[in-house]
């Protein structure tokens, strides 16, 4: 009798279990399956590089100031742990130093100038149990810059390739939503013909720290 009370004991307390912690394997509890929403926001490093090709060959280059990169990627999982995704990516650098045959000039913090990934997609896939995720995303992307006193010197660049790859490590705050940080590199390249006899080269070396929060 102690020996089938016992049983009864063992069975119910799996029983219990299973049902409390078998949701992570029937319910979608803690895993990287269906919809798909990644966003992350934090400071950029790097450079801006302009090559003036012709009329009159010459060199700028963009960096220092304040940067700051925000990204958003939707989308959803083809399997467990590997997503596919639209990718928007915009960097803005604020008030850069531009340098040019090793003369420096700072430009006001009124002035930015924005890096932006238009159309883009990519590919995330978690490492689990540990929640560890690689990303990478390519598209068209563009230059901007933005003069608040003067609008007439706005512009923007010709459309060419972006790409970004981050990693970064999530925590589960809720059953659905992973809150982490992560490391970002991008780059953008793009040959800018804005007139005739004009052209001109821009690429950019682009380096992220970010705070990634993931519904999915």
């Amino acid at each position: 009798m102690k020996k089938v009370f016992l049983l009864l004991c063992i069975t119910f307390s799996l029983s219990n279990f299973h049902s409390i912690y078998g949701q992570s394997v029937n319910d979608g509890f803690h895993q990287h399956t269906g919809f798909y929403l990644s966003l992350s926001a934090g400071p950029v490093f790097g450079t801006i590089e302009a090559n003036e090709i012709s009329p009159v060959p010459f060199r700028l280059n963009f960096s220092g100031g304040t940067g700051g990169q925000f990204d958003i990627k939707v989308g959803g999982a083809i399997r467990e742990n590997l997503i596919l995704h639209a990718t928007i990516i915009s960097n803005a650098l604020i008030g850069p130093k531009v340098t040019s045959n090793g003369q420096s000039i700072t430009l006001p913090d009124n002035m930015n100038i924005n890096e932006t990934m238009l159309l883009g997609g990519g590919v995330t896939y978690y490492l689990m149990p540990h929640n560890i995720f690689l990303s990478g995303s390519v598209g068209m992307g563009y230059f901007t810059m933005q003069y608040k006193e003067n609008s007439d010197l706005n512009g923007s660049t010709d459309k060419g390739v972006s790409m970004q790859i981050k990693v970064g490590k999530e925590w589960w705050i809720s059953k659905k939503w992973g809150l982490g940080v992560a490391l970002t590199y991008g780059k953008t390249n793009v040959n800018n013909r804005p007139s005739s006899g004009y052209a001109e080269k821009l690429n950019s070396n682009r380096f992220g720290i970010v705070l990634n929060a993931t519904l999915n």
